[in-house]
């Protein structure tokens, strides 16, 4: 039976391990925290997904998968620990340093090596080789492989099965190694390449979105600008069978597009300007949107934000621009109350209702398009805030005609201002006309 050790138990590595188990490999799963492996072998507590938890316990009770206090010696090692950013906006590659260097102690030839966690283009050759070859691994005698993760929270079982993978070997012998452990459990196709196009393939995907969503954002702007409604605008354009503009907001957030998109303009600052500008058009997202509130109320006043995770229905609030929203408006004397049905952990207090989050609030600031939002009541929380409250949209997730008529000023990104008309047209000739007269929401 194939021996594999699976090395950090976070979402990924955790349902990974599972997996792997329950494809009758033994497995042995390990963890640098303690409370983590405490909690992994009391019933994964510190797991939200329900179904990751049951897969894990299941794993456990089968015992194909144990969880280890140390790494332990197997015919695969799996690493899947986290590659932050650091202030400066370079990968902090420390932990990957740290599970390699573990790993080099264990590795034998013929062993596996695979490294999991996102990295930037390069870090197999320049920075995992090496290090292996510093404790003394003939790498020459040992396959090497990079396969990247491809999940997001809230439906790991899923996608960790069934999106399909991409697997780059240092040799095609270790791709096609590695493809043969994969494919225990994923049922999508897996591709095989070398090391450096896995690694570039998986920040590219992030990267992707990242510009596309400061295109979105950037119309938005230019939108609100000219009195146009973005979102139909979107819409429109997506009609057209090879567009697909994603939507706009207040901001990209989470532990994997700021991220991948860092990682990949890192590699070369002089060669990724789109990149690195796409990257600067979303980190201003949460300051434009500030002083759109500004402009809505003035400082002094109570801010309700609905949404403090990095996005929808997720519990996760790594690099939310909530976060950087709420900072802002505190810098500008606003008194700010932060409501999230699922977020348990933010960096500022969260209140622990909706109406404690509301009452007395002079504006409702939405931040997180939660499906739970949609159960709020506007005219019940009209009566909880100040006199003519007002509601910034920043996802155009409400019913805007039901919360104008429950007494609140509205006003959705990317649509025009209230009771403000769209800019006259101005030809290329200079003359200006006025344009035909136009309905707006």
């Amino acid at each position: 039976m194939t021996t594999v050790s699976v090395v950090g138990l976070g979402y990924v590595g955790l349902p990974t391990a599972a997996m792997l188990a329950h494809a009758g490999l033994r497995v042995s799963g390990f963890d640098t925290s303690a409370q983590v492996r405490e909690s992994a072998r009391r019933g994964c507590g510190h797991v939200k997904e329900l179904d990751v938890r049951k897969l894990v316990v299941d794993a456990l009770a089968s015992g194909g998968l144990t969880i280890a206090d140390q790494l332990e010696p197997a015919d695969v090692i799996i690493i899947c620990v986290p590659t932050p950013v650091t202030a400066d906006g370079r990968a902090d590659l420390r932990s990957v340093l740290a599970a390699t260097e573990a790993s080099a102690r264990m590795l034998r030839p013929g062993d596996l090596f695979v490294l999991e966690s996102t990295v930037p283009p390069g870090t197999i050759e320049r920075v995992v080789v090496p290090t292996l070859q510093r404790f003394g691994i003939d790498t020459e005698q040992v396959d090497i492989a990079h396969c990247p993760e491809r999940v997001i929270p809230g439906n790991i079982v899923e996608e960790i099965t069934r999106n399909a993978r991409v697997i780059g070997g240092r040799t095609p012998a270790a791709a096609l190694r590695a493809k043969d452990v994969y494919s225990s459990f994923v049922t999508a196709p897996i591709e095989i390449t070398d090391c450096t196009t896995a690694e570039l393939v998986k920040v590219l995907e992030n990267t992707y979105r990242d510009v596309n969503i400061a295109l979105a954002n950037e119309m938005a702007i230019l939108a609100e600008s000219i009195g146009i409604d973005v979102w139909e605008v979107i819409r429109l354009a997506n009609k057209h069978p090879r567009v697909n503009i994603l939507s706009p907001g207040p901001g990209v957030g989470g532990h994997c597009i700021p991220v991948d998109s860092q990682f990949l303009a890192g590699s070369n600052p002089f060669e990724t300007e789109l990149t690195q500008t796409a990257r600067r058009v979303n980190q201003r997202m949460p300051a434009y949107i500030s002083r759109r509130i500004e402009r809505l109320v003035s400082p002094g006043s109570k801010i309700a934000l609905l949404g403090a995770a990095y996005k929808a229905n997720v519990d996760d609030t790594r690099n939310s621009p909530s976060e950087t929203i709420v900072a802002f408006l505190l810098e500008r004397g606003y008194e700010v109350s932060v409501f999230d049905p699922l977020a348990a952990t933010f960096r500022f207090p969260l209140a622990g209702s909706l109406d404690e989050a509301v009452a007395d609030a002079s504006a409702i600031v939405l931040a997180v398009d939660h499906e739970a939002f949609r159960a709020i009541e506007p005219e019940r929380v009209a009566e909880l805030m100040r006199p003519e409250p007002a509601l910034l949209d920043t996802r155009r997730f409400f019913d805007v005609a039901r919360w104008r008529a429950a007494g609140f000023r509205v006003h959705a990104f990317g649509t025009p201002a209230q009771g403000t008309p769209p800019v006259p047209a101005t030809p290329r000739n200079g003359a200006s006309h006025q344009p035909e007269e136009r309905v707006l929401s």
